[in-house]
């Protein structure tokens, strides 16, 4: 098995799609304002954005391949941000921010609540008074959690940076206990006799809980959104995305 987050050009082109958020996020960052933070920074998809419009910007991210891929990319795109190797769980940096995001379901990487707590209250203490955290995740959805494990799904196909097109299958276990999402990508390269295969969790984090870890940060919820477009969260809703402050 293999490990998706230290595949930083892999990881990229499979993502080619992930298009949806940016607008958003980018808002958010308009009516907020710098020092922007970025949690579980990733490639530095959504940094350059932000970048574009002239905000002060600093990421983080605990995979060095990631960092070190996406200081190139913002070095290569003149930008003056930054991508660190922190861990979202427990950071420090001597520095207060008037929006901290972290987007695109990064968040359920953290296995624990303990975790998720701990990640909230650094949150906190790297927030201005006056800050907002922005949290957006998917809301777990049961058909999706309770598949059949051994059945594979077709969920992305792309061309991969080593030059075949690769069609993507996926598997999963739910352990209700945990609430962790074991999953399983097979990358299928034309023309290669077996895939590969990438495996990693996902911590399912239920709206109440996320209420719950929140308060228990000292953070307040302003509001809870469904989707990209700024509808309410409701019972229906496929995202939960969290507006909050101190």
């Amino acid at each position: 098995m293999c490990n998706i987050f230290t595949k930083p050009a892999l990881y990229d082109a499979a993502h080619w799609w992930k298009i949806n958020d940016i607008d958003f996020v980018v808002n958010w960052a308009d009516r907020v304002g710098s020092p922007v933070l970025e949690l579980a920074a990733g490639t530095g998809r959504l940094a350059i954005p932000i970048l574009e419009k002239g905000y002060t910007y600093v990421g983080i991210d605990n995979s060095p391949e990631f960092v070190s891929w996406a200081e190139k990319k913002l070095k290569a795109y003149g930008a003056q941000g930054k991508i660190v190797l922190e861990d979202m769980e427990n950071f420090a940096l001597n520095q207060k921010f008037e929006f901290i995001f972290i987007g695109f379901n990064s968040l359920l990487l953290l296995n624990t609540n303990k975790q998720v707590l701990s990640c909230f209250k650094h949150v906190r203490e790297h927030l201005t008074d006056t800050g907002t955290f922005l949290i957006d995740c998917f809301v777990p959805d049961s058909e999706f959690l309770y598949r059949d494990e051994k059945r594979l799904h077709e969920i992305m196909e792309f061309d991969h940076p080593n030059g075949p097109h690769c069609v993507v299958r996926e598997r999963n276990r739910y352990d209700p206990e945990t609430q962790i999402n074991h999953i399983w990508w097979y990358f299928y390269n034309e023309g290669a006799d077996t895939p590969e295969i990438y495996e990693f969790d996902m911590h399912m984090i239920y709206p109440d809980t996320m209420d719950r870890l929140l308060t228990e940060a000292g953070l307040i919820i302003r509001d809870k959104l469904g989707d990209y477009d700024g509808s309410p969260f409701d019972e229906n809703s496929r995202l939960q995305i969290y507006v909050c402050g101190k």
